[in-house]
């Protein structure tokens, strides 16, 4: 593991001075872009105030996304995370985390509410150290990932640091799951449980085992049903089912070709997983046609 700061410095391919001096002038490396959130049908969410409910994202530039692109690279993606977590990790993603619960007749979603904002630096220090760190190294790193006392939305590192700080309460969630034969995974802050028995009774327990490490809910993202979206696709029993809005963002004249494409490869992927999962009598009827 990396004990000294001239390890790190060797580790990122950086000198040294420069780490300490980027630090010392951080605000330079951010900017602020506040993105209004908006409903299903694109107008502004208000809130009780009557005011227009925003996201703001500290996005890095400059050296120190450069950086933070290394720590990624060459820190981050070499730590280990759980078979449970499917968002920002590599060779996993939404349509796979999906398909873990398909056949589960009984699903349980929620979501954390301000996710990246609620990972204080003190957070981030502390999961440095557990993977065993210098105290030196893991403030070093600290402060090169976070900005104003949290973790920074929009920057290289900040999803796969947010996936290592939930590892604790992860794990937990995960351990009562298997106990209780509910499947369990992770997309970032988004949080999806399934079984094929009834297991309404168990969520304010999981819940409350969220809450207890310090994680906030958004109670009108939690939903207990049988067909909900998981992580934007609907886990039917026997396949994956695209909701009724993707067709028509494919047939959109307003799309460019390359976001075409993109929606093309993944509703490939969908029917992928779709045609795997084909029973032998289909195959064996196929193969005699």
């Amino acid at each position: 593991m990396i004990n000294t700061p001239k390890h790190l410095a060797y580790t990122l391919k950086v000198d040294l001075k420069e780490i300490y001096s980027i630090i010392q002038d951080i605000d330079k490396f951010y900017t602020e872009v506040i993105i209004l959130k908006k409903d299903k049908k694109g107008l502004p969410i208000i809130d009780k105030k009557g005011k227009p409910k925003s996201r703001t994202l500290n996005p890095s530039h400059n050296r120190l996304k450069v950086i933070q692109k290394r720590i990624q690279k060459n820190i981050l993606l070499n730590l280990h995370l759980p078979d449970y977590a499917y968002g920002a990790v590599k060779g996993r993603d939404n349509v796979d985390n999906a398909n873990k619960h398909k056949g589960k007749k009984f699903k349980f979603t929620t979501d954390l509410r301000n996710f990246f904002p609620s990972i204080s630096n003190a957070r981030v220090f502390k999961m440095f150290r557990s993977y065993n760190f210098s105290p030196e190294v893991s403030r070093l790193l600290t402060q090169l990932t976070t900005y104003k006392g949290r973790l920074p939305q929009g920057s290289p590192s900040s999803s796969t640091i947010a996936n290592l700080v939930f590892v604790k309460t992860g794990k937990n969630l995960d351990s009562f799951a298997k106990e209780q034969s509910i499947t369990f995974t992770s997309f970032i802050d988004d949080l999806t449980f399934s079984s094929p028995n009834d297991f309404k009774s168990m969520t304010d327990e999981i819940l409350e085992m969220v809450k207890k490490d310090g994680f906030k809910i958004s109670h009108n993202k939690t939903n207990y049903s049988r067909a909900p979206l998981v992580t934007g696709i609907h886990p039917m029993n026997n396949s994956l089912r695209l909701p009724e809005t993707f067709d028509a963002k494919l047939n959109s004249e307003s799309i460019s070709p390359e976001t075409k494409k993109g929606l093309l490869l993944y509703r490939n992927k969908v029917d992928k997983i779709n045609r795997k999962k084909q029973s032998p009598l289909k195959k064996k009827k196929k193969a005699r046609a």
